[in-house]
């Protein structure tokens, strides 16, 4: 009986231990085809050193839309670290309006995504960061006061 006893209790402890991980998705509240533009930004460290491509092609704009709609996250943060990698995207929409996400990269995944106008801050181990380098685009020199903020 104290076996059977112990057997549950370890089986309920997994149960909830399992449960702080939850698992999330983003929901736009928007279509991809309402987006005219997505502005990427990247730096390492320090703002000043910021650039930005320009997305305007729809199949990337969707590519990308696709991704972070089916991108596991979960609710929690990771450990910050000085000099992150950050990788931000601003999707720019038809109305004139514009919803942002700012990755983190504090370490081989293990970074934070987070959104001021989407109102959360999650946790993933995707690798964000290098979508930069596999969008064959242009990149220019930015201001910092461009770059998408967090409030």
């Amino acid at each position: 009986m104290r076996k059977c006893i112990a057997l549950v209790s370890l089986i309920c402890i997994l149960a909830l231990v399992g449960c702080g991980n939850k698992t999330v998705k983003i929901d736009f509240p928007f279509e991809a085809g309402d987006v005219e533009n997505i502005e990427m930004y990247h730096f390492v460290g320090v703002p000043v050193s910021a650039e930005k491509k320009v997305i305007v092609a729809e199949e990337t704009i969707k590519d990308l839309y696709d991704l972070f709609e089916h991108l596991s996250l979960e609710l929690k943060a990771a450990e910050e670290t000085t000099g992150a990698a950050i990788t931000s995207f601003r999707f720019n929409r038809s109305d004139g309006t514009s919803y942002e996400l700012i990755y983190a990269c504090h370490g081989v995944k293990n970074g934070n995504l987070e959104s001021s106008t989407g109102n959360f801050k999650y946790f993933t181990s995707a690798d964000i960061g290098s979508y930069w380098d596999n969008i064959d685009l242009e990149a220019v020199s930015v201001e910092e006061s461009e770059l998408p903020k967090v409030n």
